[in-house]
């Protein structure tokens, strides 16, 4: 082979090979379902923050909208959701709205019963642990009514723009 062919193609491949390892092909994902307590769904930003290194990974949602999938990479995170629009925006001397994946989450999904009778009452945030390229499904974003104590856990996060 040519000397020259050779070294070209040589480039084409280390560069190929850093472009598909900088891609989200070898990501995870985590899926699942948005509430919000009123009677529509506001635009969101779905946030998931690894909980070893705080780096985040967002996804915007559309008003009405009611599922959301982030591609992260392998770690175990917290996912919220941030609403956005008039009546649900942060506003100075308001109590923020945040949404949240909770134990609340997984009890009003898997005991619809309980959760009617008032019997979902532990709103414990939930990790969600991804590893390779796994898709982690029904992590539901439900919990809008979070204590002060997992609240404040939310709150410390200052969503970057994607």
């Amino acid at each position: 082979m040519n000397p020259r062919l050779a070294r070209t193609a040589l480039r084409v491949a280390a560069l190929t090979a850093a472009a598909i390892a900088s891609t989200s092909v070898f990501a995870g994902s985590i899926t699942g379902g948005l509430a919000f307590p009123g009677d529509t769904i506001p635009a969101l930003t779905v946030v998931a923050v690894d909980m070893n290194s705080g780096k985040q990974y967002t996804v915007e949602t559309r008003a009405g909208q009611r599922s959301y999938r982030l591609d992260v990479a392998p770690g175990r995170y917290i996912v919220f959701a941030v609403p956005h629009g008039p009546g649900v925006e942060d506003e100075p001397g308001e109590q923020p709205l945040r949404g949240a994946y909770s134990a609340f989450s997984v009890c009003v999904l898997s005991a619809p019963d309980k959760a009617e009778a008032g019997q979902c009452q532990d709103h414990q945030l939930l990790a969600v642990e991804v590893v390779g390229q796994e898709t982690r499904k029904r992590v539901d974003l439900y919990d809008w009514y979070l204590p002060e104590a997992e609240k404040a856990k939310v709150l410390a996060v200052k969503p970057v723009a994607r």
